[in-house]
């Protein structure tokens, strides 16, 4: 983020606001991965800015408001929790303060009829040709699941880089969060929970651990053994993570159409797949 300072923790209190030098460039915060709360400090003033990655190395920035540091609070004076809400609505494509317009509703999703043919149905229809005796239908199905596993790794991919990770870390930082926040693991049940060899989660873990993301610590009921465990960035950044990968899967079954129940109805299927592969 050019030359501009990021200040991981010191945003929320009004002291250290106050202590900042005026600069000529708002100081910022991380708050997920992309996304920036800015503090631009003025001689008189101080202004909230939001700013999010947009993808190949640019960003998008906005002013959110003015920022409230004591007294009786203007009416576009923004508190540090309040500049927090802003930003996240100026996220979704809300206009910040004054500028706010009615959100627009979705546009329908569209009927099976009016999809597409997919890369899936041109391979399909290929296969009918070269072994008209064979029905592709189910081999299609699978392939449908796989290119959906490839576009939400993609996905996986853009969240990792914004964090400053790769994919296979950005795994391990979600497997230890949801294994306890201060609890750590074992590198053995990581690498089997994550389905990798023992050499990739300890190439992981020694990256994480030199940025600072995870630490070693002896196991208690044998010191000699060592644990893997978040740190306080660490878990700043699979919390961010995570919510953002929810937020996006919320995202795309709302543009889908497809309901709750239908969802419901997959899962079961996919378990009874599953359960006899």
């Amino acid at each position: 983020m050019d030359n501009q300072e990021q200040i991981p923790s010191r945003l929320s209190d009004a002291r250290s606001r106050a202590a900042l030098e005026v600069n000529a460039k708002p100081y910022w915060e991380l708050v997920e991965p992309g996304v920036y709360l800015g503090y631009y400090k003025g001689a008189r003033s101080a202004t909230w800015y939001g700013r999010k990655f947009v993808g190949d190395g640019k960003y998008k920035q906005s002013r959110l408001g003015r920022s409230h540091e004591g007294g009786a609070q203007g009416p576009e004076e923004l508190t540090y929790e309040q500049a927090i809400l802003a930003l996240g609505r100026w996220q979704r494509g809300v206009q910040p303060v004054s500028q706010e317009e009615p959100a627009r509703q979705p546009a329908d999703a569209p009927s099976l009829e009016g999809l597409k043919p997919s890369r899936v149905d041109r391979i399909s229809e290929s296969w009918a040709v070269e072994r008209p005796d064979i029905d592709f239908w189910l081999a299609g199905f699978f392939l449908r699941v796989e290119y959906a596993h490839f576009l939400h790794d993609r996905r996986m991919g853009v969240i990792a880089k914004e964090a400053g990770v790769s994919v296979g870390e950005l795994h391990v930082l979600l497997a230890l969060r949801r294994n306890g926040a201060g609890s750590a693991m074992r590198p053995t049940d990581l690498f089997r929970e994550l389905l990798i060899t023992s050499g990739a989660i300890t190439k992981r873990l020694d990256s994480l651990q030199a940025a600072g993301l995870t630490e070693r610590v002896a196991a208690a009921d044998d010191r000699r053994s060592e644990l893997a465990r978040l740190t306080m960035a660490g878990r700043r950044i699979a919390d961010a993570a995570f919510t953002r990968i929810t937020t996006t899967l919320e995202q795309i079954v709302s543009a889908s159409g497809v309901s709750r129940s239908e969802l419901e109805s997959v899962d079961a299927c996919f378990r009874k797949l599953i359960g006899a592969m």
